[in-house]
């Protein structure tokens, strides 16, 4: 679903950007001000709509520095919402548009904390792409990406096969790919990285 499609659905593009905002990183707390800014309509608004959500249990109000912090709601009922929420977020859309430039990508994916709804205000992000492209190139052309973001933005980079192979030997850092949450850029993993293991075993 695109933009457009989702307003609809939720009413309003401004009810609808801040709803992406915050379940789109479920584990990061928003002020009223920074989701106001971040959805592009008024702090009135966005008061009323997080008094609501809170009420019915959709969002969790805590207290920092002595100003309300807001959250998504971290109920397993909820991860469908937050899945579509992350597929268009401008997190997502940002490093989708800088991957794009990248020759020989054919798979890329965000994973770790953020994947797992459980980054904060400035965490790094971890983004898995394969390819036959080097992974310096990569990291330098999510540079741009990492700065409109304000975020640290970590790339590695390998080949498909070569991924398969520590998949095989064993490797904990590609069991943990495989069995992690992961929030698609590029591609699909399951048909064109896993589905090659079944293949080849």
């Amino acid at each position: 679903m695109n933009e457009a499609q989702l307003t609809e659905v939720f009413g309003s593009a401004g009810r609808f950007r801040v709803l992406r905002a915050l379940f789109a990183e479920p584990g990061r707390g928003f002020g009223q001000r920074e989701l106001a800014t971040e959805a592009g309509t008024d702090a009135g608004s966005v008061a009323r709509w997080l008094r609501r959500w809170a009420s019915a249990g959709l969002v969790t109000r805590r207290e920092q520095d002595g100003l309300p912090r807001y959250q998504a709601t971290m109920d397993p009922s909820l991860a469908p919402l937050v899945a579509l929420m992350q597929q268009d977020s401008v997190l997502v859309r940002t490093l989708r548009e800088s991957l794009r430039s990248v020759k020989g990508v054919q798979v890329a994916f965000v994973f770790g904390s953020v994947a797992r709804g459980q980054a904060g205000v400035g965490s790094d992000v971890d983004v898995m792409v394969f390819g036959s492209m080097s992974e310096l190139k990569t990291n330098v052309a999510l540079k741009p990406a990492g700065r409109v973001l304000g975020r640290e933005i970590h790339a590695t980079a390998t080949t498909i096969s070569a991924f398969l192979d520590q998949l095989r030997s064993g490797e904990s850092f590609a069991q943990d790919i495989v069995r992690g949450p992961r929030i698609p850029l590029i591609g699909d993993f399951d048909a064109e990285v896993i589905s090659g293991a079944g293949r080849s075993a």
